[in-house]
């Protein structure tokens, strides 16, 4: 009659996994079971070794790809289960692995040990076999490499951003001195496992028995660490990239190759304290939408290289109070089409040095109100055709020492009246060159003596004279 499971009684039975590589994939393992099987090896190869398959969890449904992977058991695993044809020993089921203390030497024979010589590790011999960090101990780096690497690696003297005074335009002293502090850095927290010498004051090394810990082959690392004062989340790459949440929540993420990270329908972050950001490279950032950026406090920008801006459209700005600006350099602008600048104040204009101002058309200046041009030293206005200076009141042209009028062809100077004298009332000389049209009168001597109606008398000198009478001035014709 067939044998089943528990007709005949429940078969137990405990074995080494001397091979993993199920061709069917689904987590058998060769066993050699003690007492079933014969110890040597040649006498029967690993091949000819029924597969057992493992019993997993109903935390796993174990059916159409859903559930946990059986995996995990290695050659030289100690392992324990029964039989499900009873003593026929022909369907072995493992219900779990055994840990012990690895030794020296060979258990029985040439079976019941790993065919590859791989396992146990040499490392680990006279050790526990459960990992290292479930026992609270700092291992060793031939025990742990990756461990060590996460700590040789920590990151120190990281630079902070900050903020440069500008004392040539704006007074800065009565912002936070930290923003202007030289050599302001941060450290990388210290990665806390079990039996590290960095412990924080207050906190306890992981410890045993507190510590899950799930670690693979390749040194891939998970713990779920519930030390009391020493509570801990911790998965680690073997390459060393890490995520470690500390006894405090503070949570730790260290990328030791590239990082992408996607969100395809928004993504929201909410900072209640400060934000560091340090990068050593280039930072690019494209926004294909709108880009808003809001500041409540100062804005502070330094810009080490050049600072070059493109806008494709309108450039906007409206400042609500005072603009300053210091220019080093040299300042270039060119615009392309009008300029407009309105001032509801007054403007103040300083020019240490020379300034040109070159128009290629027409300047046309208009002011409501009065224009003062002081010169300390020489005026010059030049024109190549002409110069028309008007006033509809009075246009006044004074020089405290000499005015010079000159032309090179006719000098013409019109009005109803003519006055030339001074404040003093002193005497004015002038030189008049060429003919006087009459039509203008002209006065001039101590008595406003008249060009046009001034009569000269002719004296009686004796005999031979004769009387001609007054001489009066040359009339119009």
């Amino acid at each position: 009659m067939q044998e089943y499971l528990g007709k005949d009684g429940f078969v137990w039975w405990t074995g080494v996994v001397e091979s993993r590589y199920d061709p069917l994939q689904i987590g058998r393992c060769k066993v050699r079971c003690m007492g079933w099987h014969d110890e040597d090896i040649d006498k029967l190869p690993t091949n000819d070794l029924p597969w057992a398959q493992p019993l997993q969890p109903i935390t796993s449904a174990a059916l159409s790809g859903i559930g946990t992977s059986p995996t995990g058991l290695i050659e030289g695993s100690w392992v324990v289960g029964f039989f499900m044809d009873g003593k026929q020993a022909q369907f072995p089921i493992i219900m779990g692995s055994i840990a012990g203390v690895s030794g020296e030497g060979e258990v029985m024979g040439t079976g019941f040990r790993d065919p590859t010589g791989v396992y146990p590790l040499k490392s680990f011999e006279g050790k526990p076999d459960i990992p290292i960090f479930s026992r609270g101990e700092l291992a060793s780096d031939e025990e742990a490499p990756t461990y060590k690497a996460k700590h040789d690696s920590r990151l120190e003297n990281i630079p902070i951003a900050r903020a440069n005074r500008v004392d040539s335009v704006l007074d800065t002293g009565d912002k936070d001195e930290s923003l202007f502090k030289e050599d302001s850095t941060y450290n990388e927290p210290f990665p806390r496992y079990g039996g590290q010498e960095d412990i924080p004051e207050g906190l306890n090394a992981s410890s045993y028995p507190f510590n899950h810990v799930t670690k693979t082959e390749s040194g891939h690392v998970f713990e779920v660490d519930d030390t009391p004062k020493g509570e801990r989340l911790h998965r680690q790459h073997a390459k060393g990239t890490f995520e470690e949440i500390q006894p405090d929540g503070t949570r730790v993420t260290k990328i030791v190759g590239e990082n992408y990270e996607i969100c395809l329908n928004g993504s929201n972050i909410y900072i209640k304290g400060g934000q560091n950001i340090t990068v050593s490279g280039d930072a690019r950032i494209l926004t294909k939408g709108n880009y808003v950026h809001e500041v409540e406090g100062d804005y502070m920008l330094t810009v080490n290289g050049d600072y070059i801006k493109k806008v494709n459209k309108n450039d906007v700005k409206e400042v609500k109070s005072d603009v300053s600006v210091n220019i080093e350099g040299k300042s270039s602008e060119t615009v392309g089409k009008t300029v407009t600048n309105t001032y509801k104040e007054n403007l103040y204009t300083g020019v240490k040095k020379n300034t040109d101002l070159v128009v290629e058309g027409t300047l046309n200046e208009k002011v409501t109100k009065d224009v003062t041009l002081t010169s300390e030293k020489g005026v010059k206005i030049i024109a190549y055709e002409s110069i028309d200076m008007g006033a509809v009141k009075n246009l006044n042209i004074a020089a405290a020492q000499k005015l010079n009028v000159k032309g090179i062809g006719d000098v013409k100077i019109k009005g109803d009246t003519i006055t030339m004298s001074q404040p003093d009332d002193t005497v004015v000389t002038v030189s008049v060159t060429g003919t006087v049209d009459s039509s203008v009168d002209v006065l001039g001597g101590d008595d406003d003596i008249s060009l046009v109606t001034h009569i000269h008398s002719q004296p009686d000198t004796g005999a031979d004279a004769t009387s001609q009478g007054d001489t009066g001035a040359p009339k119009n014709s």
